[in-house]
């Protein structure tokens, strides 16, 4: 089967535009269009609900954000006009549990993504019985998801060693893609020194905010900028009646985002937990200076490791942000063009990664075990057929 010839549904939680998950997938089926015979992303938005998309529920834990519940009717008259070679699911969600469900009852291959490490953010916001128990069914879910999925991405090697772990023995490593409003738009030049300091993401425990608000108090002579929203708002918002360096922006669009980072000089990434950092590579793509800690991603891409300040061990962001400024102002710069070709490859070197995992999920279809039958995918099926 050709490239042209594939039908690629992905079925995603992640809010559109809202966070890296969400992101990831709607900028990596902007550029699966044009190569292959038809991408379908269902997933929520909150400008223009996708008809798969059900009701709302809070999400626990964070009041800014929101859990929906698939439209299960709608999603098997999709799967079943559609009929992808493969479904392309990062579990464990609602949206991913359904897609992988469905996909079993019509014997269409799965490719389930592996971008989170849900362990490590259920210990930062659930301890004790709630936190175990929230533990324990992440990894059951995930585990079954795993074995009952054709085949296993992820965006990262320390994410590649982790599946190994549990049991997977051959993931595939894939990129990130950049979206075109990162790419196509001119590119103003880095200025010679760094005035302006970003962050972009959601406002959460994860992120270690904090480091940034504090960098902020500590260099008065800088300006600094936040974009984002999450359960850490309040904190910022008095932060930013306090200081007279420091603004908030809130949530913004993407193209509102890439305004901000050719506006500034330096974008701060400094989570503890951090799968990748989509933010990084859109703000490399753009020839801006990128601080990260040893905990993203992002650093462990040899393509763009000429294009990264990482931190260094035991090195606060105050003194990780003095080092840069002791670089000479060459040598700034040529992080900022290695940053800005390491990214644009990175963009291409990702599309033929999976290209390749979608051609060989798709060749193995042959290899489903059948169905085991399902009256409710029964009524499913029958409705979806009458629906209008």
């Amino acid at each position: 089967m050709m490239n042209s010839e594939l039908r690629i549904l992905f079925i995603v939680d992640a809010i559109q535009g809202r966070n890296g998950v969400g992101t990831y997938f709607q900028d990596l089926a902007c550029h699966l269009e044009k190569r292959v015979a038809q991408v379908e992303l269902v997933a929520p938005s909150l400008e223009t609900p996708h008809p798969c998309q059900g009701i709302a529920l809070p999400m626990p834990g964070d009041a800014t954000q929101k859990v929906f519940l698939p439209r299960m009717r709608r999603l098997t008259q999709l799967a079943m006009a559609m009929k992808p070679h493969v479904i392309v699911v990062p579990g464990p969600g609602l949206f991913a549990v359904a897609g992988f469900w469905l996909a079993s009852k019509l014997s269409i291959p799965v490719c389930m993504t592996h971008q989170t490490d849900y362990s490590k953010l259920v210990d930062l916001y659930w301890q004790g019985f709630t936190g175990r128990f929230a533990q324990t069914m992440l990894a059951w879910t995930n585990l079954f998801m795993f074995r009952g999925s054709t085949s296993i991405a992820t965006i990262s090697q320390p994410q590649v060693q982790q599946l190994r772990r549990q049991g997977i023995p051959h993931p595939h490593l894939v990129g990130t893609t950049l979206a075109p409003e990162f790419i196509e738009p001119a590119i103003s030049e880095p200025r010679q020194h760094i005035k302006k300091i970003l962050f972009v993401g959601r406002l959460a425990a994860e992120k270690n905010l904090h480091h940034f608000l504090e960098l902020a108090t500590q260099r008065p002579d800088l300006q600094f900028s936040i974009v984002g929203d999450g359960p850490l708002r309040a904190m910022v918002e008095q932060q930013v009646k306090r200081s007279h360096n420091l603004a908030f922006l809130g949530w913004c669009p993407r193209q509102t985002v890439r305004q901000q980072v050719d506006q500034h000089d330096l974008l701060i990434l400094p989570s503890s937990v951090e799968a990748f950092g989509t933010v990084a590579l859109e703000a490399m793509a753009r020839k801006r200076l990128v601080l990260t800690t040893p905990a993203c991603g992002i650093n462990d891409w040899k393509t763009l490791a000429k294009g990264l300040v990482v931190m260094e061990a035991g090195e606060t962001l105050l003194q990780a942000l003095q080092r840069i400024e002791a670089l000479p102002t060459a040598e700034r710069a040529y992080i900022c063009q290695q940053g800005y070709r390491g990214a644009r490859q990175l963009n291409e070197d990702t599309l033929d990664q999976w290209l390749s995992v979608l051609q060989i999920t798709a060749n193995k279809a042959h290899l489903l075990p059948r169905p085991i039958p399902s009256a409710t995918f029964a009524v499913l099926r029958r409705l979806a057929a009458y629906q209008t």
